[in-house]
């Protein structure tokens, strides 16, 4: 099992400092988020020098739009292709939006029968997320697929792999490790991107919300997972002072490795 850091989590930092303060804080590497920093020309050198430092085991297609990546549909084929040059094994994306009127997204996404084949994707795994609820008083759902179980049962259908969200499954007020399960038993599963949540605020750092991330990990240990794990916390949420900044990343690893059963405190 690999233990990840999301680069979103510190989106305002150079990607070469994330990539730097990752390997001292103890993550096995990175889930790199596709973002204005890469849209960029240079972008495959500038991945090429943080894989120097540590290895990159996900990409997450853009979310936004970005000028060189274009389109959504682009933008995920763009992100296979990349995975593809750099060994890279999983590539995440978030399914359409109808609050954003991602109708040409939408159309080619219900009528891909096959998206390892659409793709070309060859030994790189493309990997949906389950999304959110947003909004405090008035609770919008504006993705596609807003329960994981359709969302499940679409992707096992249509050969698309899945990325786990414990915030994101929060927001409905679900239970992760039921969850975790059902995702487990599809053999699907490829990454988890694990933070903490209480209703509607999410990407808590953990122990900061009620999410039972503790046995969470530990159900993972006991099960054999055995992919990817990815510390994905909003960035207001870990100190600003370098020196802080890097304990707390360290204090998380830990955190992490000791309930996967992978380290020990001290």
């Amino acid at each position: 099992m690999k233990i990840l850091f999301s680069t979103g989590t510190l989106y305002q930092l150079p990607l070469k400092d994330v990539f730097l303060l990752c390997k001292e804080a103890g993550f096995d590497g990175c889930d790199v988020v596709i973002n204005r920093g890469l849209d960029d020309p240079r972008y495959k050198e500038i991945l090429g020098e943080v894989a120097g430092i540590l290895p990159i085991y996900s990409l997450h297609a853009p979310y936004h739009r970005l000028r060189l990546w274009g389109t959504q549909v682009e933008a995920l084929k763009r992100s296979v292709d990349t995975a593809k040059e750099f060994g890279i094994r999983v590539v995440n994306f978030h399914p359409p939006s109808w609050f954003h009127h991602e109708w040409q997204f939408y159309r080619w996404f219900r009528r891909t029968h096959d998206f390892q084949e659409e793709l070309d994707c060859g030994s790189v795994f493309v990997a949906i997320e389950n999304m959110p609820l947003i909004g405090r008083r008035l609770r919008l759902a504006p993705y596609v697929f807003n329960d994981f179980k359709d969302l499940m049962e679409f992707g096992t259908k249509r050969n698309l792999y899945f990325t786990f969200d414990t915030t994101h499954l929060g927001t409905f007020e679900q239970e992760p490790v039921a969850a975790f399960l059902s995702y487990h038993g599809t053999g699907r599963l490829k990454n988890i991107h694990l933070s903490d949540c209480i209703s509607a605020d999410g990407h808590l750092f953990l122990g900061r919300g009620t999410l039972p991330i503790a046995r969470l990990l530990n159900t993972m240990r006991a099960v054999g997972y055995d992919e990817m794990v990815t510390l994905e916390v909003a960035p207001n949420e870990l100190p600003v002072t370098a020196d802080w900044l890097l304990k707390t990343m360290s204090y998380a690893a830990s955190f992490m490795k000791l309930h996967l059963g992978q380290d020990h405190y001290g």
